[in-house]
């Protein structure tokens, strides 16, 4: 025990051992800086809150109904208004603003505003890619069912006509 505090009382002073005054101070340093980061930047929203893949409108929307305000972080490609981009990721903004004070809930996003895939005049995500894959079946599927609505639409169109005709 009487060794211990004679080791412990070395390493406190600065004869002889100053570099462990300098370890001791950084490490206390340290702790003291991560307890005030999380005590004052604990986020109150996850990572992304389901808006990662919506367009910005509908992230707007979902983000106010959770009591959070979007703040656009970054855009990359021109193509489309804000509204119409696609949310690629989203983070918390920090808890404190500028002036030190607590900040209103916000919602860090950045958007994609190219085509919603590439094709050979427009820039977006590739087929290959599974964001680009999803987006372009979609498409496929919307497509195909207004192409049977057109069909049906058609088909009822020639049978009321076959109707009036036969009526005459």
């Amino acid at each position: 025990m009487a060794n211990t505090n004679r080791w412990l009382r070395s390493c406190l002073t600065t004869k002889g051992h100053p570099h462990v005054n300098k370890i001791l101070v950084a490490g206390v340093g340290a702790l003291g800086s991560a307890a005030v980061a999380l005590a004052l930047g604990g986020g109150v929203a996850s990572a992304d809150d389901g808006v990662v893949g919506q367009t910005y409108a509908d992230a707007k929307a979902a983000l106010s109904q959770q009591g959070m305000a979007p703040v656009v972080a970054s855009t990359v490609g021109d193509r489309k208004d804000w509204d119409s981009c696609i949310v690629t990721s989203a983070t918390p903004a920090s808890g404190i603003d500028g002036f030190g004070n607590q900040a209103t809930r916000k919602m860090n996003v950045n958007l994609n505003c190219y085509a919603k895939y590439s094709t050979s005049q427009w820039p977006g995500f590739s087929l290959q890619s599974p964001e680009g894959q999803k987006i372009y079946q979609a498409d496929l599927a919307a497509k195909k069912q207004r192409e049977a609505q057109a069909a049906a639409a058609a088909q009822q169109s020639e049978e009321e006509q076959l109707a009036v005709a036969g009526g005459e």
